[in-house]
């Protein structure tokens, strides 16, 4: 398997090795958006009494996945826009549904993956969205790290005292796929890697693959392109990341969602990095209360390449949510920038004089710390570009409007990883302008359906 590209971005503020449990909260703001899910058909009243484990909401556009009641409490409507409010709270063994929520039924451990919102921790590996249930999938792709600071808890976490769950439940993912299940693990020693690949080894159909320990070899499209795993319609490559595998186990052994998340919190913004368990819906303000410098900040929902700001519209941890990264957000102009020697800067054109330092971390802040200026074509982008294709000339085509000429350099290969942008030296966003170039392809160029391509290796 050859994989190109990547980059590790050494950033301050990395999340100790351990996960830290919360106290309980006194209530619980349930976001009823995420990045993928719209819970937009409310099934309980306000102030009703409901127990844990049962449905508040379902997704009726997405195959009518519930969001579930993380606690015994009672139900507030209203009480902040776009959330479910629980108050109240006792704790209490989660309760299976009683009735299937989804429009459809499917094979039975897909609608209970369904019913108990398992399902919201599937991908499509190469478009990243949810996948059909109704849909076979011909091979899936685990990946057992998060390579983007700091998007999600590090899988050696998550695995040093759940091995054995993991490992049912990567035969409980075969039983649903029909092809190979291929498990990326990163090229590094240790005693639980060691573990890990001795487990698998005698697993059929599970097959462990080497990575990198490289932004963003973890990606599900970079691997399902470097598998030769192609898109196909009607049959789907399923990607899902170390939590997903401890989800379904946990759904398929012993009927029970996975009602509490595993965060990492990190970045140059915490005065503590750390690892934290809290159930679904805690609140964001008691989840960082006296974690945070006293400055102005960033919180960023995710990673920093990819991650969403947090705002209004999210009070609470949402379903999909696995990391928090908090950036330092100057307010003040800085003086002499320009003829700053860059001591305390990291780049990739290794342009200042931190490439004499030891390896060292950047406590990376929101700040530009320079203004755009024209691609000067270093090439910095394309070489970095996992997708193998070339951002600068893309931005160039851009500026032309030639959505012809940007459809025929590959554009449809990029998947995101903004590792483009990151290193530009001239601050140019070309991620933003790619994906805006792909939509308008979309709407303006591709307008009848796509023909159906080959069958999907597996």
């Amino acid at each position: 398997m050859k994989l190109r590209g990547g980059y590790n971005i050494r950033l301050a503020g990395r999340p100790a090795g351990r996960i830290d449990a919360l106290a309980e909260p006194a209530l619980l703001l349930l976001p009823q958006r995420t990045r993928r899910l719209r819970f937009n058909q409310v099934l309980v009243e306000n102030g009703q009494n409901v127990r844990c484990g049962d449905v508040l909401a379902v997704d009726s556009d997405h195959f009518g996945l519930p969001l579930l009641s993380p606690r015994d409490g009672t139900v507030r409507l209203r009480a902040h826009r776009g959330h479910i409010t629980l108050e109240g709270l006792t704790v209490a063994p989660p309760q299976v549904p009683s009735a299937e929520v989804s429009d459809r039924s499917y094979d039975p451990q897909r609608q209970l993956l369904v019913d108990l919102g398992v399902w919201s921790y599937l991908f499509d590996a190469h478009s990243a969205a949810i996948p059909d249930p109704a849909q076979p999938a011909t091979a899936a792709i685990v990946a057992t790290t998060h390579l983007e600071p700091f998007a999600g808890p590090r899988g050696n976490l998550q695995l040093v005292k759940s091995l054995e769950d993991f490992l049912r439940g990567l035969d409980l993912l075969a039983s649903l796929v029909e092809g190979t299940v291929y498990v990326a693990v990163p090229r590094t020693g240790g005693q639980l890697t060691a573990r890990l690949r001795q487990g698998l080894a005698s697993k059929p159909r599970i097959e462990p693959i080497a990575i990198p320990l490289r932004y963003p070899m973890d990606h599900f499209n970079v691997l399902a392109r470097a598998l030769g795993l192609s898109p196909c319609r009607g049959r789907t490559v399923w990607g899902l990341r170390t939590e997903g595998v401890l989800a379904i186990d946990q759904a398929l052994t012993r009927r029970q969602p996975l009602l509490e998340r595993v965060v990492s919190l990190g970045g140059s913004g915490v005065v503590e990095p750390v690892h934290l368990r809290a159930p679904l819906g805690y609140p964001l303000d008691a989840l960082l209360a006296g974690r945070l410098a006293e400055q102005p900040l960033r919180i960023i929902d995710g990673g920093i390449l990819n991650g969403d700001p947090v705002g209004e519209r999210q009070l609470g941890l949402s379903v999909e949510s696995t990391g928090f990264t908090v950036l330092l957000e100057p307010t003040r102009r800085e003086l002499f920038g320009f003829i700053r020697t860059g001591l305390d800067r990291i780049s990739y054109s290794n342009c200042f004089l931190s490439v004499f330092r030891p390896r060292y971390a950047e406590p990376l802040t929101t700040a530009l710390r320079g203004e755009h200026r024209p691609c000067i074509g270093c090439g910095f982008c394309e070489e970095l570009c996992p997708a193998g294709i070339m951002p600068h000339w893309i931005h160039k085509l851009a500026y032309q409007d030639a959505l012809e000429e940007i459809d025929r350099s590959g554009s449809h290969k990029c998947v995101a990883c903004g590792l483009c942008s990151y290193v530009c030296p001239s601050k140019l966003d070309l991620r933003r302008e790619i994906l805006e170039a792909n939509e308008a392809i979309r709407r303006d160029l591709h307008v009848a359906e796509p023909a159906e391509t080959e069958e999907v290796a597996g």
